[in-house]
C-alpha cells in the first residue's frame, strides 16, 4: 500500500471519529462547553504523556536529533512564510483589524496536535511522533509569541507578559524526554535497576492514557465543528472568503515546502520533508479560535476557518502526500 493510499485510510478513519464528536455535539449528548474541557484534558494530561513516554522509549541517535533540528528551524521559517503570504489575500478581500490578525494567526498555525499526531503517529508511529514534536515546539515557540502579540494587538496589555505560556504541560514534557534522552545516552541509564523497575510501570501507566490522545483530539474536532451553523446557500456563499484564505493555508505554503525540498534534492533526510510539508498542510488551528475569545478578537471568524479548513483537507493532504512521492 503507498503513502497516498495508507493517508486516504486514515484520513478516512479519523474523519469517522471526527464524526462522532459532530454527532455528539449535535445531539447534545455531552454537557454544554465539554469541548473546553475534553481541550484542556488533552493539553495538560493526555498529551504530555504521549510525548514523554514516546520519547522515553524511543532510541534517539544522533542522526534524529539532528533532523529533529532541522525540522524545527525549518518550521520557524515555513510559519514566518505562512502568515507573510497571508498578508495578499488580506490585502486583496479588504479584511481590517481584528479580522485580519485571526486569518494571519490561522495562515501561520495549523492543527500540529489534535488532527497532526494522531495522522502521523497512524502513519509513521513513534518515529512520526517524535519528529512532530519538535515541529510543535517550533510552532508554540511563535504562537505564544508573535501569535499573542496578533491576538492582543488591539488591547493594551504587554504581550512580553505571554512569554510565560512557553512553559507548559507540553513543553515540560519534552524537557523531561529529553533529560532521560541525556541519562540513557551518557550513563546508560537503560540497563540500571532503576530504570527497568521504575520505567516499565511508569510506561505501562501512562503510554495508554497518552495515546488516548489520537481519539480525544477528533471527538474535540467534531464538537468544534457541530458548534458552526449552516442553514442555507447564502450561509456558504458568506463563507468564500475562508475558502480563499483556506486554499493558501492548505495549497500554497505546502507546496511551496515541497518544491523547496525538491530543489534541493538530497540534503533534507526524507523523514524530514515529509513531517515538514505535513505538518503545514494541516488544516487551522484549533487553539486560535481558543485565543480569539481569550482576548477579545474575532472568535466567530476564527470557529468558521477551522469548519472550512478542516473539511478542506480531508482533499488536499492527499494531494501533498502525492506530490511528496513523486
Amino acid at each position: 500500500m503507498n503513502e497516498v493510499e495508507i493517508i486516504l485510510k486514515q484520513i478516512l478513519i479519523l474523519t469517522l471519529l471526527g464524526v462522532t464528536g459532530f454527532a455528539a455535539g449535535k445531539g447534545k449528548f455531552l454537557p454544554e462547553n465539554s469541548h473546553k474541557y475534553i481541550s484542556v484534558l488533552i493539553l495538560k494530561i493526555t498529551m504530555p504523556f504521549l510525548i514523554f513516554t514516546t520519547m522515553g522509549n524511543y532510541s534517539f541517535t544522533g542522526e534524529t536529533l539532528k533532523n529533529g533540528f532541522l525540522i524545527f528551524v525549518l518550521g520557524i521559517f515555513f510559519i514566518l512564510l505562512g502568515g507573510f503570504i497571508s498578508l495578499g489575500p488580506c490585502k486583496l478581500m479588504g479584511i481590517r483589524e481584528k479580522t485580519k490578525n485571526i486569518y494571519i494567526a490561522q495562515s501561520m498555525f495549523g492543527n500540529v496536535i489534535f488532527m497532526a499526531y494522531p495522522l502521523l503517529k497512524a502513519m509513521y508511529g513513534d518515529e512520526g511522533i517524535v519528529y512532530a514534536i519538535f515541529f510543535n515546539i517550533a510552532n508554540d515557540a511563535i504562537l505564544w509569541t508573535l501569535g499573542v502579540y496578533l491576538f492582543n494587538r488591539h488591547n493594551t496589555e504587554n504581550w512580553k507578559d505571554n512569554l510565560s505560556h512557553l512553559v507548559n504541560p507540553n513543553t515540560l514534557a519534552f524537557m523531561g524526554g529529553l533529560l532521560i534522552i541525556l541519562l540513557k545516552g551518557t550513563f546508560n541509564f537503560e540497563n540500571t535497576l532503576v530504570y527497568k523497575s521504575i520505567w516499565d510501570i511508569f510506561y505501562s501507566a501512562f503510554y495508554n492514557l497518552g495515546h488516548i490522545t489520537i481519539y480525544l483530539s477528533m471527538i474535540f474536532i467534531g464538537l468544534i465543528l457541530s458548534g458552526v451553523r449552516i442553514q442555507g446557500i447564502k450561509d456558504i456563499f458568506d463563507r468564500a472568503r475562508y475558502l480563499v484564505y483556506s486554499l493558501f493555508k492548505l495549497i500554497i505554503v505546502p507546496v511551496a515546502a515541497v518544491l523547496f525540498f525538491k530543489a534541493t534534492g538530497n540534503f533534507f533526510d526524507l523523514f524530514v520533508k515529509r513531517i515538514v510539508a505535513l505538518q503545514l498542510a494541516m488544516p487551522a488551528s484549533t487553539i486560535v479560535s481558543a485565543l480569539a475569545l481569550e482576548y477579545d478578537s474575532d472568535y466567530n471568524a476564527a470557529t468558521e476557518g477551522i469548519f472550512v479548513s478542516t473539511i478542506l483537507s480531508i482533499f488536499t493532504l492527499p494531494l501533498i502526500v502525492y506530490l511528496l512521492t513523486l
